[in-house]
């Protein structure tokens, strides 16, 4: 088990480029098992790929369930994830493929994706393993100056590249 870190603390400032990269899967109908079993089982079987193949990009990921299965990943940059995302040696793209052939359309399962490129962002923990940005990129005390979240803003936002906004 991680260890918890009783003192406030934020995330150190990300590299320019760094993405965040939220992907989900809503069950619309239930009782059609096969649609929604197929894009539940690629999942895990993706993110345990990007594990073990940690010069693919992606930095740290969570994987939530509720009313829509997500998965919050943090990517060293947009072009990282697209390049998995394409990579026909990876499981993202057969998988893709073999979703949008079958079940694509059938309205049994949605596919729901955003893709974020790191700005201006604050964080905040305490009494917590490091979590989400900052378990992606670093942890840090917060410091004299960085007490509320407006100065976390101030302290932490980093330029986006030329380029990236559009991703």
């Amino acid at each position: 088990m991680v260890s918890t870190d009783a003192r406030r603390t934020t995330n150190v400032t990300p590299p320019p480029g760094t993405t965040l990269f939220l992907i989900g899967m809503r069950v619309t109908h239930p009782l059609r098992l096969y649609a929604w079993l197929y894009p539940f089982f690629a999942m895990p079987r993706m993110l345990i790929h990007l594990r073990r193949h940690r010069d693919a990009g992606m930095l740290t990921c969570r994987l939530y369930l509720g009313a829509s299965l997500m998965v919050v990943s943090y990517w060293r940059s947009a072009d990282d994830l697209r390049r998995f995302a394409a990579d026909p040696g990876a499981p993202h793209l057969p998988a893709w493929r073999g979703f949008a052939k079958r079940f694509a359309g059938t309205n049994s399962v949605g596919i729901w994706h955003e893709t974020y490129v790191i700005g201006e962002h604050e964080t905040s923990a305490s009494g917590m393993p490091p979590w989400g940005l900052a378990e992606a990129v670093g942890v840090k005390p917060i410091g004299s100056g960085e007490g509320s979240a407006a100065q976390r803003l101030a302290a932490t936002s980093c330029p986006v590249p030329h380029g990236e906004a559009s991703a």
